[in-house]
């Protein structure tokens, strides 16, 4: 009987002292991946995150997102970066097909004289595999090669397709801010 007492005084003291921090005041469950944070159409492909902090000479992976796509077979996504200011360390495929019944072809160019990166991804055979939904099509590494801001751009000939080839129209294109200090 004893004991219980001291657990009846003992745990509200306890719950007291447990609950001695603040909650903090930035919104820590913003997700710019969200349908409510994503201000164009979708389906869409954007930079996740899409602001980057980072020092000169730090490296740092920023991953392409295809947002609200439906029945997406291959894709082909060129985009432009920084060459005076960024450097490719390299381009690996992302998340979005882990749960497809196979992985696809994924196959990654970086031109890096003129600050450009392509990527196509590509289901093969007859068997109609198709993804839906939001996910990484790649992440990529770069070192921040001096200071300053740079831009990461999606290209107008981005193009993602569905099992018979046919064009998914893509309604919106996010931008990524790097801004190495």
């Amino acid at each position: 009987m004893k004991t219980f007492r001291h657990l009846i005084i003992l745990v509200p003291i306890l719950l007291m002292f447990s609950c001695d921090n603040e909650i903090p005041e930035e919104d820590v469950f913003d997700n710019p991946l969200d349908d409510e944070e994503v201000t164009y159409e979708t389906p869409a492909l954007t930079f996740y995150p899409k602001e980057i902090e980072t020092n000169a000479g730090g490296s740092f992976s920023v991953e392409v997102f295809v947002l609200g796509v439906e029945n997406m077979s291959g894709s082909y996504v060129r985009f432009s970066f920084d060459k005076a200011r960024l450097q490719v360390v390299s381009v690996n495929v992302g998340s979005f097909f882990t749960d497809a019944e196979q992985a696809p072809v994924f196959i990654s160019e970086v031109d890096g004289a003129n600050g450009l990166i392509d990527i196509n991804t590509s289901f093969l055979g007859s068997d109609s595999v198709s993804v839906s939904g939001t996910g990484s099509l790649a992440e990529i590494v770069f070192t921040a090669l001096s200071a300053g801001n740079s831009t990461l751009s999606f290209d107008g000939t981005s193009e993602l397709v569905d099992k018979d080839d046919q064009p998914i129209e893509i309604k919106g294109f996010g931008e990524g801010l790097i801004n190495a200090q």
